[in-house]
């Protein structure tokens, strides 16, 4: 089963007014890093590891008209996977220690959570993110 975000008193918690920039931000510094995307869920959904160990692409939020969702993509073969979240109450982010990488946990207003966590980008470098 996931372990929540490394520490949830580490975790920096992000204002949605600024999940757009910070999301691309992060992006920036974390693409080509090995994935691992977990989603733990309420009820009859449980707990279920969407991807792992697949390069990280990118995350983004969409907040036109009040849509508060957040979209993970990972690519290699065989073929990109995208994993969505609606209805976000809460994004939260550790920046990468000595040992780990980057991790984010967004909330949706269910109560599940979908965590990702990153291996150090400079393990599995790509060419820069196209702006």
């Amino acid at each position: 089963m996931a372990k929540p975000i490394r520490s949830q008193e580490a975790a920096q918690a992000i204002s949605e007014e600024q999940w757009v920039p910070v999301l691309a931000q992060f992006t920036r510094e974390n693409r080509g890093a090995h994935a691992r995307l977990e989603v733990i869920g309420v009820d009859e959904i449980g707990y279920a590891v969407e991807t792992e160990d697949r390069p990280f692409d990118g995350v983004s939020a969409d907040t036109k008209d009040r849509e508060r969702a957040v979209w993970f993509a990972f690519g290699a073969t065989p073929g990109h996977l995208t994993h969505g979240v609606q209805n976000v109450t809460a994004v939260r982010m550790l920046p990468p220690t000595g040992q780990s990488g980057a991790a984010l946990e967004v909330v949706a207003k269910d109560g599940s959570r979908t965590v990702l966590t990153l291996t150090r980008p400079e393990e599995f470098e790509l060419p820069p993110a196209r702006s």
